[in-house]
Order: C-alpha cells, then structure tokens, then sequence
C-alpha cells in the first residue's frame, strides 16, 4: 500500500476472500447512507449478461444501513467496520474479492442497467486498464433531486497527456470508471491521507502507473450532487487536500525526473487553486500553497502577486472581502 493507507483498509475482523467466478465486482463503501443505499444496490440490477458480485463495505453505520444492506439477496456480501473513512472501507473491499475488474460505486450514487456488460465489452475490445463511460448528475434541491447534465471526459486531452490531464482537469464519478484489478493492486488502493479527494488522486495513479484508458461510449452512472456533501461543509478541508496532492504530485515527479514546463505549469496552476480556495476560506495554509507556488521558480499568477502581499498586510479575512470587492 502507498504511504497513508491502512493495509486492510479498515478495523473489521478478518472474513473469507469472496470466491466466485464473477468478472466484476462492485464495491459500495457505505457511511449512514439508509436513505439511498437501498437504491444504490436496486440500481446494480438488470447488468445483461456478465458474470458479477456486490459487496457492502459499511463504514461504521449507526443509522440502520446495515440493515438495509442485508435485505437483498442481489449482495453477495456485507462488511461490518467500524468508522475509518471512504479509503478504508473500499479497501477492504478490494482485499475481499478476487474479480478481473473493480468498479467502486458510492452509497448515494447509482449504476443504469446494461452499463457493466458495455464496459466489459469495451474493456475486451481494447485491452485497456481503465474503462470510462458517460454520468448524470442528480442534484439534491430542497424540493427533491432533479435531473441534471450529462458529464463527458474528453478523451484527447487524456490521450495527450494522461498524468497531466488527471492532475489538473479530468475528473469522473468512480460509478463511471471499471478498474483492472491488477491496476488496482498495483496503485496500493485509496490513500486515508486525502478524505475528500481520495478519488481523484487514485485516477492520477492509474495514469502515473501508465495505465491504457478507453471510452465506452453509453451514460452509465448517475452521480448525486448534495448540498451537504464533505466538500461544501468544509471547503478548507477540501483545498487542504487539493494542496496536499499538489505536494505529493510534484514530489512522484520530481522522483522520476525533472520537472518539465509542462508539469511546472500544472503544478502552478494546482498550487494557484489551492491557494485561491485557501484563501476564500480565510485559512493559513494559504501562505504555504503561495510558497509552493513560488518555488517552482516561475512567476507566480497574478492573483498571488496582488493577494499574498495584501494578506500579509491586512490578514486573510480582511484581504479576502478587499478582493471580493475588487471583482478578484
């Protein structure tokens, strides 16, 4: 396992490896999730003609998810734990099943019917390692969910440049994204040290590992977009963690070789977001992304050239209602 990983990824006892002949497995990690895990598993149905397995990683539930979980006979499997976080329950996950894929769907998310055997069949045709298809948001409103847009990754930016692409503008849904498991294994599974990015930093891996990406064209996923997901609650939080990859990214290049104008500029710009949203949230850790940003050894964007010397001056609270009102 990479640095920051619990190698069991959670504090259940040992269980039996699930032993079936199943292509796929489906790991749902599960945290107080009653009210749409029901739902979620509903949506693993009606796959058409391939041979896979469901397994209910819950992470510490104490609102009766669980027990919900163990209504369906459609799960294979359901995983006791207690509350070590997101990574930890899909790692568990992926010790516990010996599937040729892994497609890892959160509790609040869902696949569409059909969507595994397109996967696999691109997956044959292409010999790749990571199989991407198309998603749906679903937005939470306070009258419900509605329907929202469909999300498409545009497969020439990620052909030209994959680490850099996932570094900097590929995001996908994990429901939208098929996994070889011996991809899987070789990334060390998701990192605890990251809680709110933790996927996209795993996409990121599969790239710097080399891994072929393929598109199986077909909307496969809808992905739930809430109010109070983790992000939104504590955007300090979150750009820590955008901060924090960042550092760990340009330090697996730096390792390797150095760095290019492409990669240096990736980086000021990772570096420049996280700043931006550290200081929005007023944070202090703002001042480390600037100085991340100037080590680079390129001049740092315009917006830190006029915030940094202003928070300085006036702090982070006061500098950021200035540039608010100045429109920046």
């Amino acid at each position: 396992m990479t640095p920051g990983q619990n190698p069991k990824g959670g504090g259940p006892q040992a269980e039996m490896v699930v032993q079936t002949s199943a292509d796929i497995f489906i790991v749902i990690p599960c945290f107080n999730a009653v009210v749409t895990i029901g739902e979620t598993i509903e949506s693993t149905q009606q796959q058409g003609q391939v041979e896979y397995g469901v397994i209910v990683v819950d992470d510490g539930s104490t609102d009766g998810s669980l027990s919900v979980a163990r209504t369906f006979d459609s799960v294979t499997t359901v995983i006791e734990g207690p509350h070590w976080g997101v990574s930890a329950a899909r790692n568990r996950g992926i010790t516990e099943t010996r599937s040729e894929w892994i497609v890892f769907l959160d509790a609040d998310d869902s696949l569409l019917p059909g969507t595994l055997q397109r996967r696999l069949e691109t997956a044959r045709a292409t010999n790749a390692d990571v199989i991407i298809c198309d998603w749906q948001d679903q937005i939470e409103t306070g009258d419900g969910t509605v329907t929202g847009a469909i999300r498409s990754v545009d497969m020439n930016v990620l052909a030209a440049d994959a680490e850099i692409a996932c570094a900097t503008t590929v995001w996908v849904t994990t429901a939208a994204l098929m996994y070889r498991r011996t991809l899987v294994e070789k990334i060390g599974g998701f990192r605890d040290d990251l809680p709110i990015i933790q996927d996209a930093r795993f996409l990121f891996d599969a790239a710097h590992l080399g891994a072929r990406f393929a598109y199986s064209p077909h909307i496969g996923a809808r992905y739930r977009v809430q109010a109070g997901s983790l992000s939104r609650r504590d955007p300090a939080r979150f750009w820590r963690d955008v901060l924090v990859n960042g550092k760990q990214i340009e330090a697996l290049w730096r390792a390797r070789s150095p760095l290019s104008t492409t990669q240096l500029e990736a980086l000021r710009g990772i570096y420049d977001h996280a700043g931006r949203g550290l200081l929005a949230a007023a944070h202090s850790d703002y001042f480390e992304a600037v100085s991340c940003q100037r080590s680079l050894g390129l001049q740092p964007t315009l917006h830190s050239r006029i915030a940094t010397p202003l928070a300085r001056a006036v702090g982070l609270r006061p500098a950021r209602q200035l540039l608010r009102m100045a429109g920046r």
